[in-house]
């Protein structure tokens, strides 16, 4: 029988990368990097022509960003990388983070050369040759690859014994910094075997982050003076946002201001949901396209770093009916349940699988082969880019199955809460929580106005002559007209209305009587949320409305939220209103509005597959000065049977109404 020897789980991740210690008598503990168990995935050619990782290479990124890569797995599937004025093969920068692994277990444990490495489950051959050939240059002898969500699914089978039988399904939600997996697998006699998968390769933690910097640029204008405080800004947001997933509230220092602003946590998750929702309505569908019954799940469990987000899990429980349940670190989680997993059918063993030798085993600081790219200490050398090497076969048809009582202690676990008591049972599927609508609106239209005279400088002049993009005249809508806006150019100036009379509670000023002959029932009471600037004023309420019936399949739940805004300047107004009625054209069917302010427009966003037969979003924008309008309608209806033309122009028509009644109330006591 073969001794036990030390063991590596690593999960190379987009931002960061995680590994687990497993010791010959399977004791697991996490290795630490600098005293965090996270490493920075980020790597930078120093000028002096070595190669940083972790916490070296964001201080040394502060003076020379374009020097830096900050997630070399997102760039996976190129051949190469510029850092400064070198090009580097992607290889490399993986080698690079896998040797300060190695080099950390030696320090801790001494050599160890028997490593799991984690990977997306639709990663192919070239990709996943790519990372074994990184970490066969990292000094690794014996490398063994499993797929990252049959690593969180072991990790909670080992952690939860029999709450997952034989026959169970698990549902896998595994959101990253940048990119999220859904997968669904299914307990056998073996382990685990893989029913459906999906995954966006463009979504993830950093995507909200980047919402968080949009969102602060409108509302500050130029938020850094330099590269360095730009990269010490989105370092700023991204501890914001992990403070926000245990407080309320954080601040956020704005390097060209010289001070802190204040964030919450309703800012973020209405700045986080646009960037979540395609991520539930992939989950969703891809249940829904499994065949498996939702009662056949027996765990949804939610992995990564950005699943700490409460907002994930909330949308999750509401879209499916399932409670979620995430580890108290979900970050270790895949690292972790990499080394229950039995190692049989993946191992690929250095030597016998790479026509080069294999390095040296660690001992101490890397003593690299000669084509290998260390990390900090090590000059680098001049090598070609990496262009694959063909590898064993690494998938297989099963694991053996994990031991029901685990050698240590598991990490805890919690359930995340259960949606609003407020909201109606999940139904296939649902529409926003008006709080979370006001704050997308008011985000996302004071994104547009950011930078104020920015927009101006890149738009000209409003856009008078906006037609119908498929040439529809909005069949009725009342008031529609085929062409032609109204407004024209608008000049700059202060404008018609007084923008600190934008009111405190514009629900007090809101008019949807007739909206609400449609959705009857009030779901939840409205929620008025004012946002004060020096360049635009805003003010939202939003209401939830049921339409009340017996038969649950027949049940509709819609959202219609006002938004008014009060602009210093009537030009910003103006290119804010053009963008929208652009992005009216793009989306779908569109109608001008006439007889309404200055421009107007109403369209629907258009949806896909079964969304398309249960949701329909209308937005209607209006412009009169320098004051705009925008009304979000959200429907969804249980029975998935799709809207007649009949029942669209219905709901265009009332939404109409309800927005011109208070467009005309908020605006007689803005005027000047």
């Amino acid at each position: 029988m073969t001794a036990a020897r030390l063991r590596l789980g690593v999960d190379f991740g987009t931002s960061t990368t995680i590994a687990m210690l497993q010791r010959p008598d399977a004791r697991v503990q996490p290795l630490l990097f600098d005293g965090s168990p996270l490493l920075s995935s980020a790597v930078l050619l120093g000028p002096d022509g070595l190669l940083h990782t972790g916490r070296d290479a964001a201080h040394l990124a502060r003076s020379a960003p374009e020097r830096l890569e900050p997630n070399p797995k997102r760039r996976i599937d190129d051949t190469s990388v510029l850092l400064g004025d070198a090009e580097l093969g992607v290889r490399d920068l993986i080698t690079a983070v896998l040797s300060r692994v190695a080099r950390e277990a030696a320090r801790v444990a001494g050599p160890v050369q028997d490593v799991v490495l984690t990977h997306p489950a639709d990663w192919g051959q070239h990709r996943r040759a790519v990372l074994v050939e990184a970490a066969r240059h990292a000094g690794f002898a014996t490398i063994e690859l499993v797929g990252e969500p049959t690593a969180a699914a072991t990790y909670f089978a080992h952690t939860r014994g029999g709450a997952l039988p034989v026959g169970a399904g698990v549902l896998v939600y595994d959101l990253g910094a940048g990119t999220c997996d859904v997968t669904l697998l299914r307990r056998n006699q073996t382990g685990f075997e893989q029913v459906a998968s999906d995954g966006l390769n463009d979504v993830g933690g950093l995507d909200v982050d980047a919402a968080v910097v949009g969102f602060l640029q409108a509302t500050y204008g130029e938020l850094w003076t330099s590269p360095a405080t730009r990269r010490q800004l989105w370092d700023d947001v991204r501890s914001a946002k992990e403070m926000l997933s245990r407080a309320s509230g954080t601040v956020i220092g704005i390097p060209s201001l010289g001070r802190e602003v204040p964030l919450g946590r309703e800012q973020l998750e209405g700045l986080a949901r646009p960037v979540l929702r395609s991520t539930i309505s992939m989950t969703r569908a891809m249940l829904n396209e499994s065949g498996i019954p939702q009662s056949a799940v027996a765990g949804l469990f939610l992995v990564g770093g950005s699943s700490r987000i409460p907002l994930v899990a909330t949308m999750l429980h509401e879209a499916l009916g399932i409670a979620p349940v995430v580890a108290e670190q979900p970050e270790l989680v895949v690292a972790e349940g990499s080394l229950y997993v039995n190692r049989t059918p993946n191992t690929v063993t250095a030597m016998s699988a790479m026509s080069a030798p294999v390095a040296a085993p660690v001992s101490g600081p890397i003593t690299a082969p000669v084509s290998a790219v260390p990390s900090s200490g090590v000059p680098y050398p001049n090598t070609q880019a990496f262009s694959g090497s063909p590898i064993a076969p690494v998938s297989a048809p099963g694991y053996p199955a994990a031991p029901v009582s685990p050698p240590v202690a598991p990490m805890p676990m919690r359930p995340y809460p259960p949606a609003p008591a407020q909201a109606p049972a999940p139904a296939p599927r649902r529409g926003l929580s008006p709080l979370a609508l006001v704050a997308i609106i008011l985000a996302g239209v004071l994104v547009v106005a950011g930078g104020v005279f920015g927009a101006a400088r890149f738009l000209g002049k409003a856009d008078g002559q906006n037609t119908n993009a498929n040439g529809t005249t909005g069949a009725g809508v009342t008031g529609a007209a085929t062409n032609g806006g109204g407004g024209g150019a608008a000049a700059g100036g202060p404008g018609k209305y007084d923008l600190t009379k934008v009111p405190d509670d514009e629900c007090a000023k809101s008019d949807a009587s007739t909206f609400f002959e449609l959705f009857e029932a009030e779901n939840g009471k409205p929620t008025p949320i004012r946002v004060p600037n020096a360049t635009v004023n805003a003010s939202s309420c939003s209401y939830g409305r049921t339409h009340a019936v017996t038969d649950p399949q027949q049940q509709r739940v819609a959202t219609i939220s006002f938004t008014i805004f009060g602009f210093a300047d009537t030009q910003v107004a103006a290119n804010a209103q053009t963008q929208e009625m652009e992005t009216g054209k793009l989306a779908g069917p569109n109608t001008i509005l006439s007889g309404f302010g200055e421009q107007a427009i109403i369209y629907e966003t258009p949806q896909s597959g079964d969304l398309a037969k249960s949701s329909m979003q209308l937005t209607l924008a209006v412009r009169d000065s320098n004051a705009r309008m925008t009304v979000y309608v959200n429907v969804n209806r249980s029975d998935n049977a799709g809207w007649s033309q009949q029942e669209k122009n219905t709901l265009r028509d009332k939404t109409v109404e309800a927005a011109k009644a208070t467009f005309s109330k908020t605006l007689a006591g803005m005027k000047r």
